[in-house]
């Protein structure tokens, strides 16, 4: 690996890793499997991905460190802690006009592992088709509102996946080097696709990262309502299949960068001067959150939209966390329309 730069898979590893080349869990999953990335992209900031749930705790010498690192917690106090609650006795702030006018649109979003798989590159062939028909059958069962349709990126022509990419739908076609790398994209596309209501106010991504993640997104500063939709289409998915959850760590992903809520609130909102003048980074980097491009990690910023979203998944509530990133949102804002 490259010395110039070291992610933090490099900067933590054991001096002993060499000694864990038979160490395998029981879905066959070696240390190198879950460094892989890292090897091969020694740039990237985090490079550690887990193939299935048992690595948290089998390379426990390089995932704790980096998990501590990342999300600035002390994993051997750390306790899984969780409130989906709606909290009408304190509800979000509504943005005046002025920078409700700035933000394009909400998105929240969890990630999920169904219990009884492997994650993305530990899944057979037969496992990811038998685990999308679970979803489906479960997604079936939405009611309301939320009620829609699923689509396999197979029965999709290439306008449609590329016109539902281009409207924030559907994740990017297995153009992430860091998760090719990782394996994540391993029999693309089979057994991938996206179920969306009627509205496409609700959508659910099936086998791109993670197993699931459950989406909800709205046009302007809507986050009540995208966020009492979430809580209501988790609800009623968590009677039709059971997640993998940590006592530590709470749900399980593939990357550790999500673990705990797997919550990602975000907004994709205009920020044409602080991001010229080179605030944005330093302004996330105060309220503990993250800019990305409109099309997602790794890519640009258009005509001065970002996303920006929490940076900590975990360590702290749902609930603490949509009302970190909309209070940050908000100081960012304060810079950006200041006279």
């Amino acid at each position: 690996m490259a010395e110039e730069h070291k992610s933090l898979t490099q900067k933590h590893l054991p001096e002993e890793v060499w000694n864990w080349s038979t160490k395998l869990t029981s879905h066959g999953t070696s240390f190198y499997d879950c460094i892989s990335s890292a090897v091969h992209n020694p740039k990237s900031n985090v490079g550690l991905y887990a193939p299935d749930a048992e690595v948290y705790d089998v390379f426990s010498e390089l995932f704790h460190p980096v998990i501590a690192e990342y999300h600035n917690v002390d994993v051997a106090t750390l306790v899984s802690t969780h409130d989906l609650g709606k909290h009408e006795d304190t509800p979000l702030k509504t943005f005046s006009n002025e920078y409700a006018d700035a933000i394009v649109s909400t998105r929240v979003r969890v990630g999920r592992t169904v219990k009884g798989y492997p994650m993305a590159s530990k899944l057979t062939k037969v496992q990811r088709a038998e685990l999308e028909g679970k979803i489906k059958e479960a997604l079936s069962g939405l009611e309301g509102d939320l009620a829609g349709t699923y689509k396999s990126l197979n029965e999709m022509s290439d306008s449609e996946r590329d016109e539902l990419i281009e409207e924030h739908l559907l994740f990017n076609n297995a153009d992430d080097k860091c998760l090719k790398d990782a394996g994540g994209y391993d029999d693309w596309p089979n057994n991938r696709g996206i179920f969306m209501n009627k509205t496409k106010d609700f959508i659910v991504w099936v086998n791109e990262e993670d197993h699931i993640r459950i989406i909800s997104m709205q046009k302007g500063p809507s986050l009540p309502q995208v966020w009492a939709r979430l809580i209501e289409a988790i609800a009623v998915m968590e009677t039709k299949l059971e997640f993998v959850k940590h006592d530590k760590f709470g749900y399980l992903t593939y990357c550790p960068t999500n673990i705990g809520t797997g919550l990602r609130a975000s907004v994709h909102v205009r920020v044409p001067n602080v991001s010229a003048n080179g605030k944005l980074k330093e302004l996330c980097k105060e309220y503990a959150l993250q800019p990305r491009g409109v099309h997602g990690e790794h890519t640009e910023s258009v005509g001065g939209v970002y996303d920006i979203s929490n940076k900590v998944r975990i360590g702290k509530t749902e609930w603490e966390l949509i009302k970190t990133m909309w209070e940050g949102v908000e100081k960012i804002l304060d810079q950006e329309l200041a006279k």
